[in-house]
């Protein structure tokens, strides 16, 4: 018995049946509840001391850039030299959590001191440096004048 095409397809129609009820919104979400809370008056993150830093054009990258990224805010925090550290303080915000927190003066004025002992080890390597380049030269010259001389005494020789 030799079947078409036509017989061995079925088609069945359904029709989805949707509840009024179902289609209405679902409750909105409650509004989630902030994980931090306001800082005392006059605070501010290390991440709001770097915009405050790279306004003041505190830092000066190799690119000429004068931005300063909250990086580097967490780094000088944490590899401060011991008798000149950063000055971070806990405060608690208004939701009782505790939370890092500069006072931007005190920012600012410990971002200066470090440009300070920055640009004096610069100058004090520069120092070291030209003072190295003199002896070199010296000893360069004193040999280049030793030879000189063996040569100088060698030829009255002949």
């Amino acid at each position: 018995m030799a079947r078409t095409k036509n017989e061995d397809v079925e088609v069945v129609e359904t029709e989805e049946v949707v509840d009024a009820e179902e289609t209405t919104e679902k409750a909105p979400k409650a509004k989630k509840q902030p994980a931090r809370g306001e800082l005392p008056e006059g605070y501010v993150t290390p991440v709001g001391f770097a915009k405050i830093a790279t306004e003041r054009e505190l830092h000066t990258a190799r690119d000429g850039s004068h931005e300063v990224k909250p990086q580097m805010v967490y780094s000088y925090i944490k590899n401060a030299p011991k008798d000149d550290p950063f000055p971070i303080v806990e405060v608690e915000d208004s939701l009782g959590k505790t939370r890092q927190a500069v006072l931007p003066e005190e920012g600012i004025a410990w971002w200066e001191r470090k440009n300070e002992r920055v640009a004096t080890k610069k100058a004090n390597a520069a120092e070291k440096a030209a003072k190295k380049a003199a002896r070199a030269a010296a000893k360069e010259a004193e040999a280049s004048e030793a030879e000189g001389e063996a040569d100088v005494e060698v030829t009255e020789a002949e």
